[in-house]
């Protein structure tokens, strides 16, 4: 029986060195395939991590300067209505308590260009200034309304007759008549319009 345990014993022995070397060549095979797994992985990795260009979607010429001026919106059109002056005469009647202030006054509207007839007396005084038109002349109301806004936009009436003058009818050739009342009496056309005025005006002599 010894004899027989030992021819055992000696088939384990041999067997065991199998074994090991097995183990071994399967961990040496498992290591490799990580190695190359986890350096796969890292590759890839990688990759994603190189930038890539990008790729603009504006629209060309759409690119603002940043240092670059912008034009400022235009204001809507502010200009000045230019003065209806010609087309029929002006005439200006005393309404004030003032002698000779429609003679004077009718030299100052001349000089900004209208056409002037014979200034008179007018049949009622008047505090506050106006101007009459004649509805008949269509060239009246537009060199009425250039006459008013001289004065600072006072009023327009249409008048009908008789007109409010000494002899009640319209002057030859004239379609609109200033009723100089005490408020403008013996101003300028400066202090009217409330423009700085510069000098001392004397009113004329005149009884008109």
């Amino acid at each position: 029986m010894s004899n027989e345990n030992a021819g055992r014993t000696g088939r384990t022995n041999g067997a065991a060195p199998m074994g090991s070397t097995v183990a071994i060549v399967v961990t040496l095979v498992a290591l490799v395939l990580g190695f190359l797994i986890l350096r796969k992985v890292n590759d890839g990795g990688g990759d994603s991590t190189v930038a890539k260009p990008s790729v603009s979607t504006d629209a060309p010429g759409t690119t603002l300067d940043p240092a670059a001026t912008v034009a400022p919106t235009l204001a809507p059109d502010t200009t000045v209505p230019v003065a209806v002056t010609t087309g029929t005469k002006v005439q200006v009647a005393n309404a004030s308590s003032i002698n000779g202030a429609a003679g004077q006054m009718s030299t100052a509207i001349g000089g900004k260009g209208y056409d002037m007839a014979e200034p008179v007396n007018a049949s009622e005084k008047l505090d506050v200034s106006r101007v009459l038109y004649n509805s008949a002349d269509p060239t009246a109301l537009p060199v009425a309304t250039s006459l008013a806004a001289l004065f600072g936009g006072i009023e327009i009436v249409d008048q009908g007759m008789p007109v409010p003058v000494a002899s009640g009818n319209w002057a030859e050739g004239s379609g609109v008549l200033l009723m100089l009342g005490n408020d403008s009496a013996g101003e300028t056309l400066a202090a009217i319009s409330g423009a700085p005025v510069t000098g001392v005006t004397v009113a004329p002599t005149t009884t008109v």
